[in-house]
């Protein structure tokens, strides 16, 4: 019988040197999937995907599917879909409009709000509401659902803490990609696809890796898709890591903020609306401090993209794109990647169809980063799987001298205005805090 991992393993996890065979462990999976997964918020879906009355989506929180509908009342909700019945799924399209939605094995009909509105032959079955009380009767809602910004989470765990409470600071960032104008942002997509890779190799990616884009991403800058002369200028940007989250960040030459975001592609119009919807904290980060952000992860499979490649060879002018996605796992050696792009909701139509083309270039099934990353996260994944991964302990200690004092010294706040920890230049602390999150999650019993 299975007596769970050694202590050690969490042990070595904390002070960066990581057991390789974390990245394919069927064991750790199995661990993962209860303690991490059935506690931790996950995220399935967009409002702007559901935005009329009866619009639904449905999504997985690993094997539990959930219609995230809008019911007829205007109220978003997620429902598990299972017919209260014999148990078939109710809903079994990926998307689309439904004022009721009826089970294909026996006929059990629900509103869209979850409610058991009708059976075949309930009376002569069942001898009507005296044998079965249908007004009563719901699919399953999940046990806790929540929105930040529009994004919708789905937490297992019935006594979770608040969504709001289990962002902390880090929603501090999400702002950035999710709340460009008051209206928000609304998402394309998914695309999906599944890769040979687990599923915490480009979660932690997305933290904080600046290390690799010189050598894994060297060709994408040699084409000039990028305005930057040299990968290498990577190392001077930030990387951030608060409560939840963390993620990287660009140096962006002198200048105010109206300016540098003009640099990053930003047209006037859209400029005046971030500054009425960023906080002057948040507007500092880009005005004084002189940081752009860009990839990031939110713990522990949500990840984002923000960049601004050429969109014309022609000349030297860029366009931002914000990207999305979900590190769906499948098995400690599959992950199914969902991928959105996602715009601001007021951007003029012509900018969305520039951002869109921005964003398929670099990542989407077929963009260039996506394509340079995977080769790498299968690799490795599927050297873990191996008798001799579990000899080594994978060195992440980047940016830590052997007394674990920091080799750069975290940023002021003076000049780093965001909540968290801060630093200039390689490092790994991004990648350590993420594992060590998932350290408490797989020892933790509560």
């Amino acid at each position: 019988m299975s007596v769970g991992p050694a202590p050690e393993l969490f042990q070595n996890v904390r002070r960066g040197m990581i057991p390789a065979h974390i990245y394919n462990d069927a064991e750790l999976f199995a661990r993962e999937r209860e303690r991490l997964f059935g506690r931790a918020w996950m995220f399935v879906g967009h409002e702007s995907e559901i935005p009329q009355d009866g619009d639904y989506v449905v999504r997985r929180v690993l094997d539990d599917s959930f219609i995230i509908t809008r019911d007829s009342n205007g109220d978003v909700r997620a429902l598990f879909n299972m017919c209260l019945h014999r148990g078939m799924q109710v809903c079994r399209a990926e998307m689309g409009n439904a004022s009721n939605f009826r089970c294909p094995y026996h006929g059990w009909s629900y509103r869209n709000d979850g409610r058991l509105t009708g059976l075949p032959f309930h009376r002569e079955a069942y001898g009507g509401d005296e044998g079965f009380g249908k007004n009563s009767q719901t699919l399953l809602p999940a046990p806790n659902f929540a929105s930040y910004n529009g994004l919708l989470f789905i937490n297992m765990d019935p006594g979770a803490v608040p969504l709001d409470e289990y962002l902390g600071d880090f929603r501090f960032y999400l702002d950035f990609y999710t709340k460009q104008s008051a209206q928000g942002v609304e998402l394309r997509g998914p695309q999906r696809w599944r890769i040979k890779a687990n599923w915490k190799i480009g979660a932690e990616n997305f933290a904080g890796d600046m290390y690799h884009t010189p050598h894994t991403h060297a060709s994408i800058v040699d084409i000039g898709l990028f305005r930057e002369p040299k990968a290498q200028k990577r190392k001077d940007g930030a990387t951030y890591w608060a409560h939840r989250g963390g993620g990287t960040t660009y140096k962006l030459p002198p200048g105010g903020f109206e300016e540098r975001m003009r640099y990053v592609g930003y047209p006037d119009a859209m400029v005046a609306r971030i500054k009425d919807a960023w906080t002057p904290q948040q507007q500092r980060v880009v005005g004084e401090d002189g940081f752009m952000i860009s990839a990031a992860t939110c713990f522990p499979n949500l990840s984002f993209v923000h960049n601004w490649p050429k969109v014309r060879d022609r000349d030297d002018q860029v366009l931002p794109f914000i990207s999305i996605r979900l590190w769906q796992p499948i098995s400690a050696n599959e992950t199914e990647v969902c991928s959105w792009f996602a715009v601001d909701a007021s951007a003029p139509e012509q900018y969305k169809k520039d951002s869109y083309k921005a964003y398929l270039m670099c990542f989407g099934s077929t963009g260039m980063f996506e394509q340079d990353d995977v080769e790498n996260w299968v690799s490795l994944t599927t050297t873990a799987g191996g008798s001799m991964a579990r000899r080594l302990l994978l060195n992440s200690r980047m940016g830590l001298l052997s007394d674990d004092r920091p080799v750069i010294e975290a940023l002021p706040a003076d000049a780093f205005h965001g909540p968290g920890r801060a630093q200039v230049g390689y490092n790994e602390h991004n990648q350590r805090e993420f594992l060590k999150l998932w350290a408490d999650y797989l020892e933790s019993t509560a």
